[in-house]
Order: structure tokens, then C-alpha cells, then sequence
């Protein structure tokens, strides 16, 4: 019995071939996509911890100021100097003394408030710390009977911070308040505000500090990730810009794109409304994709204003009466260059796989069709038996 032999046909080869390569790339990119998602989680994960970092150390900041006031609050020259007697200043009055006190032209009105023992007390600070603009010690009626330099209003009785520090109960609160820019100023200021107490536990005023809100970008200028990750602090209810390092925004527009985040940073169910529904949330995502956000310039025409961006917020917690949050965003673009990379070298791999393929079948298909001698040659009839030939041919 003859041996059977076998070969490999070609042809089938590359028909099987040819219908692989769709299922292997198909599968080849979900691998990718699943790849460029876990990527991205990596990344918001991380960028979420940076802006937890950031978060703390913002709030370490403003701990070290509210420090310094409860230590001026202590000092005995403050408590002494908001121990005498409130005098009573009549309604037609007012107006006149807070002009008087903002166009400095009354010498004894400043000598009462600038120089005396008390106002002695609250210069140092501001020297030895230029971010403090000015230091002002208030009594109970919200009255300013000293300060560190001249500026600002003379009466905070009607102020709603003020009356909130009058009205506590139990230990003594701090107050800060929302950071703003004075009228024909360029500087943007932050107040915060501490209640003094007697060794009685009795409310005598308050004592007041102005800082420069340019130091809260000196907490958030050390956070850089790659060539576009940085860091902001935002006001969380409507995306107001705090501090950046686009200088051009602050306090002026709100973070690019962030009504498209705004859900993921009150959590679902969406705040309070959507809690009564359907519960708190479990899981709460510190990170978010904002989308590419486009506009319209001078021109009229559609431009690109701000690209894709992965962005970790961490909302501030710790300090009072603010609703702040501080955002650490990245380039989506730069965030997944790894997977973007390897998905562009993977198209350049199957369109090469995909030709030479088309190339082989081209190839071969013109082999098999091939002749195997020459048809001058006609070896093969030399080979048939006589019986075989035709009878022209004998």
C-alpha cells in the first residue's frame, strides 16, 4: 500500500489567514481599550491623591493664620484694649468717621486707632510677614479701636460674619471668609476673623487679619505632574477660580468645562434633593474627565479653548465657612500618551501584517497557476506509452 504523503496547501492557509485577522484585531483593541480604561483609573486615582495632599496642606496654611489670631487674641494688650467702655456712636455719625477714616485727613481719629498700645501690638506681624496686609482688633459693637495701618471700613457691627462671632456658643469658632478683590485694588484678599475672650469666658470682640491670597498659590505651585498636571483651588459651588496659575482667571471666570464635572463633585444622587430619593452615596469618585472645551473668538469662528482633561478634586473640609475645593488636573492626552502610543504602533502593525499577507496570496496564487515546463519543451510526450498516443500522432 503506497504511503500517503501530505502538503500544505497555500491557498487554504491563506484564506484561514485572511479570516483571522478581523477576530485578532477585534480582540486586539478591546485588550487596548480595557488597557487605556485601567490607565486612566491609575491616573485619576492618583491625581485624586495629589489634590487630597494639596488639600492638607492648604489646610495646615490656613490653620498657621487662625494660630497667630487666637495667639493675638491672648495677648494682654488686646484683651485690655477691648475692656474699656463701648462709647456709643450716633447713626448721623457714622458716615462722616468712615469717611474720615478712609480719606485719613482726621489726625486724631488715626492717632486713636493707629497709635496706641494695642494697634503697637498688631504692627509686628504685618513686618515680619508681608502677606498680612492688615491686622484690626474690633470691640463688641464692631467697632475698629485699633489696627495695624489704615484702610478698610471703620464699623463691622451690621457684617453678618461679625455677628455670627458674637452670637457663638461653646469654644470659640473662627471665621473665613470668601476671597475678594477691594475696589481699585489689584491685590486679592482673604479675611479671617477670631473672636477675643476674657480669662471668663466673656465675648469682648474680635480681632481681624486681611491676607494676601496670593499665598495660597505657594501651597499649590509645588504640584506638577508632567508637562501639564497642576493644581487649582476652586470655589466648589459654582467653579469660581481661587488660585492658578492662569492669573488671568482668578476671580474672574470659572474652571473651564466644570458644569460637566459639577454632578461627580456633589457625588450621586445629586445633593440634598437626590439624597432624600435615593440615599447617600457609596462610592464617591475623586476624579472626573472633562471633556474638550470649545468656544468662539473675536472672530466668530469655533476654537479649541481648553483640550480633554483627567481631573482629581478633594473637596476642603476643615476649614469653616468656605466652600472651596482644590483640583489637580492633567492633559487626557498626555495622562494616556503610553496606550495612545502603543494603540498608533499597533495600526502601523496590522496594516504591515495585513499587505504582506495581500502580497504572499498575490504571490503564491501566481506560483500554483505557473506551468511547471515549458510548453516548447514537450518532455512529457517522450514519456507515453504507445498504446496511449493518439492515432494522428502515430
Amino acid at each position: 500500500m503506497a504511503k500517503q504523503r501530505y502538503y500544505l496547501d497555500t491557498r487554504v492557509l491563506t484564506a484561514f489567514f485572511f479570516a483571522a485577522m478581523p477576530f485578532v484585531a477585534f480582540g486586539s483593541f478591546i485588550v487596548v481599550n480595557q488597557a487605556r480604561n485601567q490607565l486612566r483609573e491609575s491616573v485619576g486615582a492618583s491625581l485624586e491623591q495629589r489634590a487630597v495632599q494639596t488639600k492638607l496642606a492648604l489646610e495646615q496654611y490656613v490653620g498657621e493664620q487662625v494660630v497667630q489670631l487666637r495667639l493675638l487674641a491672648l495677648d494682654p494688650e488686646v484683651q485690655k484694649a477691648l475692656t474699656a467702655p463701648v462709647r456709643a456712636v450716633p447713626g448721623g455719625d457714622l458716615r462722616q468717621m468712615e469717611q474720615a477714616w478712609a480719606s485719613g485727613k482726621d489726625a486724631k481719629l488715626n492717632a486713636a486707632i493707629l497709635e496706641t498700645p494695642a494697634a503697637a501690638r498688631l504692627k509686628p506681624p504685618t513686618l515680619v510677614r508681608p502677606a498680612i496686609k492688615q491686622l484690626q482688633l474690633l470691640d463688641t459693637a464692631g467697632r475698629v479701636v485699633a489696627a495695624s495701618n489704615r484702610g478698610g471700613r471703620l464699623f463691622y457691627g451690621e457684617s453678618a460674619w461679625f455677628k455670627d462671632l458674637t452670637s457663638q456658643e461653646g469654644a470659640p469658632e473662627v471665621h473665613v471668609g470668601e476671597l475678594f478683590r477691594p475696589a481699585g485694588s489689584t491685590v486679592n484678599l482673604l479675611e479671617i476673623a477670631f473672636p477675643v475672650r476674657s480669662p471668663e469666658d466673656v465675648h469682648l470682640g474680635a480681632v481681624r487679619a486681611l491676607l494676601d491670597a496670593s499665598e495660597l498659590y505657594t501651597v499649590l505651585a509645588p504640584v506638577r505632574i508632567g508637562r501639564s498636571g497642576h493644581a487649582s483651588l476652586i470655589r466648589s459651588t459654582d467653579g469660581l477660580i481661587l488660585a492658578s496659575d492662569e492669573s488671568e482667571r482668578i476671580l474672574k471666570s470659572p474652571l473651564p468645562g466644570f458644569d460637566s464635572f459639577r454632578n461627580a463633585v456633589e457625588g450621586f444622587p445629586l445633593a440634598e434633593p437626590g439624597q432624600e430619593l435615593f440615599g447617600k452615596a457609596r462610592l464617591r469618585r475623586g476624579y472626573w474627565t472633562i471633556p474638550e472645551v470649545r468656544g468662539k473668538d473675536e472672530a466668530g469662528r469655533d476654537v479649541l479653548m481648553e483640550p480633554a482633561r483627567l481631573v482629581g478634586f478633594s473637596p476642603i473640609d476643615q476649614i469653616p465657612d468656605v466652600r472651596w475645593l482644590v483640583t489637580v488636573e492633567q492633559d487626557l492626552s498626555e495622562a494616556l500618551a503610553p496606550i495612545n502610543s502603543v494603540t498608533r504602533y499597533l495600526w502601523f502593525h496590522f496594516i504591515g501584517v495585513f499587505a504582506t499577507v495581500v502580497l504572499l496570496a498575490l504571490y503564491f496564487s501566481f506560483k500554483l497557476e505557473r506551468p511547471v515546463m515549458e510548453e516548447e519543451l514537450h518532455l512529457h510526450e517522450e514519456h507515453v506509452p504507445a498504446g496511449m498516443k493518439r492515432p494522428a500522432e502515430e
